[in-house]
């Protein structure tokens, strides 16, 4: 029987601000690790069918299980499931993708069956992607902010009866709607844009924004002494938010302002280099010793003998 919030106690995970994050999407999540931060944000689906949620949250990491809740992305294996009712407009420069009607009973039944997927898989926390289409002309379906926050008032809600924690992705216009509900903020190019101030709101409320700021280009590699990547780690208006520079195609390529440990020991914990990073350490962009690296094969071999077990 689904619980209330109330009998839930609020058993879900609640990540406090500065909380250390890495997200890769352009495929699957793939030990080694080097664990380096508390949270992977990783894609719902292609993690589950490889099999990666549960040994890496055996090796101690907080799990960000991301999905499309408002667009339809026809090469998921729920894509049938979708009514020709509910799609809208395609995503520009988004090839087989579709704005959903996220008011559609069949499009909030297929989420809730989402949701139960990232509860077999062991995720702690959703990622819903694309609630936003009231800022891309309603999607082709005349959806509007009122919309968006009925809609993730309600993932929220499902979420959490489901003991799992929720983000608001970017979704700026609605912060103030559904705050109280969601558990933390991802962020694309606030410091860009200059928007960081229209989430201040949840570090204010003691929950992490999770901010992604992108290269030019998905070959540039710059370290985290070049004055690009310093000019966004320094801007005042990101204050608190727990920042990565990132490929644009969200691959293993990362270079963090880290502002707790910066606030601690004056250096990035996460710096990357120009180098091409071993296969080993390019899930953080670091470099660990050869022991550091045995050892975690080691563990993380142990712990999916026991779950294969």
């Amino acid at each position: 029987m689904t619980k209330s919030i109330a009998q839930s106690a609020f058993a879900w995970w609640q990540p406090s601000s500065n909380t250390t994050w890495q997200i890769v999407l352009s495929h699957v999540l793939t030990p080694p690790t080097n664990i380096s931060v508390s949270a992977l944000d990783g894609d719902l689906f292609d993690n589950a069918s490889n099999g990666s949620w549960p040994i890496l949250k055996a090796a101690g990491y907080k799990t960000i299980c991301y999905f499309s809740a408002g667009s339809y992305e026809d090469w998921r294996p729920d894509a049938k499931d979708f009514l020709p009712a509910d799609l809208g407009d395609p995503l520009n420069g988004w090839p087989g993708e579709k704005w959903l009607n996220t008011n559609s009973l069949n499009v909030r039944k297929i989420m809730q069956a989402r949701l139960d997927l990232a509860v077999k898989q062991g995720c702690d926390a959703v990622d819903p992607d694309n609630i936003d289409a009231y800022d891309n002309d309603g999607g082709g379906l005349n959806l509007t902010t009122a919309d968006a926050v009925s809609y993730v008032r309600f993932l929220a809600t499902e979420a959490h009866h489901r003991d799992l924690a929720i983000g608001l992705k970017n979704g700026g216009s609605i912060v103030g709607g559904v705050l109280n509900v969601t558990d933390f903020e991802v962020n694309e190019q606030c410091v860009q844009y200059d928007e960081c101030e229209t989430f201040q709101p949840f570090i204010d409320a003691g929950k992490p924004v999770f901010g992604i700021e992108y290269t030019k280009a998905d070959d540039d590699t710059p370290t985290r002494e070049s004055s690009f990547v310093n000019d966004i780690c320094a801007n005042p208006s990101r204050r608190g938010f727990s920042t990565l520079i990132k490929h644009m195609n969200l691959d293993e390529w990362v270079v963090t302002c880290n502002d707790a440990a910066n606030a601690t020991s004056g250096t990035s914990t996460l710096a990357s280099t120009s180098a091409a990073p071993t296969k080993a350490s390019s899930m953080f962009g670091v470099g660990v010793s050869g022991m550091v690296v045995a050892g975690a094969v080691t563990a993380l071999q142990n712990c999916w003998s026991s779950a294969v077990d």
